[in-house]
């Protein structure tokens, strides 16, 4: 078991962290991915660890390996200044691994994976216009992302109603490189980077239950509290220093319905609810920084966001064509968290509207899931009346398409 934490750990600090409208990823496991991330009330593959851990009771003694790939196409463009500038086409890959284990009235889980991220990198080329010297090209690129390991117990506490709670350990990565105006003439003359990780701890409780007007309808109820991850690495600002800086990725409160019509067809709807408020500005603190008049100091860095809370309404729906494959298909409203007075190319936000499919396959003890999503974003223009010191005036756009393959094995 040690060296298959091990493995987990090295090939989550090996892969880039992945894309997503806030600090959050929109699905967790390619069957919840094929059905809208809908999945707080159904909760019935070992995924339930994140999504209700709650409906771990009652579920075959299990393994599910799986890997999603998420590809964001954002573009900039700011007639002003001549900009048309797009992402570079990155694949930004995670591993995930759940396990769980039946005991009757209980059900134990522990899952490996990544829950949260954001990222962009863009052409430097394509934004020579805005450097003081038109011959540098700086680089512009963030990557923000957390790998959590959650054990998790499920008790069936009365009848049909299961509780269910989750400890989350985040291990946080964050890099950036920026271009700086150091001289406060709004001209980008110094190349900054951040190179930084760092811990954070927090649980999830969650409740499923079937409805008291018929068995055909499962409830689910799901918390996640705030995670705070204190970030410590390298920052450089023309030579390298040590840097800390504070993320809190927010409480989370989700209500699913799960309805099964029949044996061949499931239903579900999701209302999913983050509290992005908490989240109004990033402080890198950079110490030791040298002192004009002598000694050093510690500069503190901002980066505002004033972000806003965010509710996503989400459906989702399998069909088993027979007993080896079942089609999936979903559906979610996903608005920006981002306000306009924030919105930058770096942290890129946009009211998406997703499409999914999927399927899976069946045989014996095995299972193959697969599922994909196009998260179609609207066009944000911030125009120069709306200009503010934390924002980029000019037109941002940004589709993303992502895909999710695992594989599942029951004991």
């Amino acid at each position: 078991m040690k060296k298959i934490l091990l493995l987990l750990i090295v090939f989550a600090m090996m892969t880039s962290v992945v894309f997503a409208n806030g600090l959050s990823l929109n699905s967790i496991g390619p069957k919840g991915f094929g059905m809208g991330g809908a999945f707080i009330g159904l909760a019935n593959d070992p995924t339930a660890i994140y999504w209700n851990p709650a409906g771990l009771v009652g579920q075959q003694t299990g393994i599910s390996l799986f890997t999603t790939d998420v590809i964001p196409f954002a573009t900039f463009k700011n007639e002003t200044f001549g900009i048309d500038a797009k992402t570079n086409t990155n694949h930004y890959i995670s591993p995930n691994l759940f396990v769980n284990y039946n005991l009757g009235k209980f059900g134990l889980g522990f899952g490996a994976y990544v829950p949260a991220g954001l990222g962009a990198e863009w052409n430097g080329a394509d934004l020579k216009a805005y450097n003081e010297d038109p011959s540098a090209e700086f680089e512009w690129m963030s990557e923000i992302g957390v790998f959590n390991f959650s054990p998790a117990f499920a008790y069936n506490f009365y009848q049909k109603f299961n509780v269910g709670v989750a400890a989350n350990i985040y291990y946080g990565m964050l890099k950036m490189k920026k271009p700086e105006d150091m001289n406060q003439n709004q001209l980008l003359d110094t190349q900054t980077e951040f190179d930084i990780a760092g811990m954070g701890y927090g649980f999830t409780v969650s409740m499923k239950w079937k409805c008291f007007l018929t068995d055909k309808l499962d409830l689910g109820l799901t918390y996640r509290s705030p995670i705070n991850v204190a970030f410590e690495g390298d920052a450089v600002m023309g030579a390298t220093y040590d840097a800390e800086m504070d993320i809190e990725w927010p409480a989370w409160y989700g209500f699913g319905a799960a309805l099964v019509p029949n044996e061949k067809l499931t239903l579900t709807l999701d209302a999913q609810y983050s509290n992005w408020a908490s989240l109004e500005k990033l402080i890198a603190k950079i110490k030791d920084m040298p002192n004009p008049q002598g000694g050093t100091f510690t500069y503190e860095k901002e980066m505002h966001l004033n972000w806003e809370d965010a509710v996503q309404i989400r459906i989702g729906s399998e069909y088993k064509i027979n007993d080896l494959i079942a089609a999936r298909l979903g559906y979610y409203y996903d608005p920006a968290p981002a306000p306009d007075e924030t919105l930058n190319i770096l942290f890129p936000s946009s009211t998406n509207h997703v499409i999914t499919t999927g399927f899976g396959i069946t045989k014996n003890k095995f299972s193959c899931d697969f599922g994909i999503e196009y998260l179609l974003g609207g066009e944000r223009k911030i125009e120069d009346q709306d200009q503010t010191e934390n924002n980029m005036v000019g037109t941002h756009q940004m589709d993303t398409f992502a895909f999710s393959f695992g594989l599942g094995y029951k004991f």
